[in-house]
């Protein structure tokens, strides 16, 4: 699998913010473009934010939140609680550009969401073969939530 020179490569247990980690369990480059992580190899490329729930809302209020503002288009919807994390997700065919490649075998992609009570990880997971959709649920469900240090403060 060819990786780009020109940025880091990260894999395994992986950092995102002192709360937040993810398990890559393969290569990746990343990289940080208009404010998000990018994470990305020759299979897949993955977008990623992390809000800080600066509203005080709880994971229901949020969660409604997004449901709301999803597209009607969402489909395969899966919803987990794992812990005090609750996991959220839908695939999302997105419209291709007028001037994209007629070639274009992009699969629907892969919207991930992960709350927890003082923030929640977005995340979007794009490719070209539908079995790397396990690979996208694989990443999403990866994500580990450690509440902030209260004595810290």
């Amino acid at each position: 699998m060819s990786l780009h020179p020109d940025f880091p490569v990260v894999e395994g247990d992986h950092q995102l913010t002192p709360e937040w980690a993810i398990t890559l369990p393969e290569p990746v480059n990343r990289r940080i473009e208009d404010g998000d992580l990018v994470l990305w190899n020759p299979r897949i490329t993955v977008w990623m934010t992390i809000w800080h729930n600066d509203e005080n809302a709880s994971i229901a209020e949020r969660l409604d939140d997004l449901k709301q503002h999803m597209s009607p288009d969402a489909e395969a919807i899966e919803q987990e609680q794992a812990g005090s994390t609750l996991f959220y997700a839908y695939r999302l065919a997105e419209e291709t550009d007028e001037d994209a490649d007629e070639d274009d075998q992009r699969m629907p992609g892969y919207y991930g969401y992960a709350f927890a009570d003082t923030s929640h990880v977005q995340l979007a997971v794009y490719f070209d073969d539908e079995a790397d959709v396990e690979i996208a649920r694989a990443l999403h469900r990866s994500l580990v939530y450690s509440a902030p240090d209260q004595a810290a403060g």
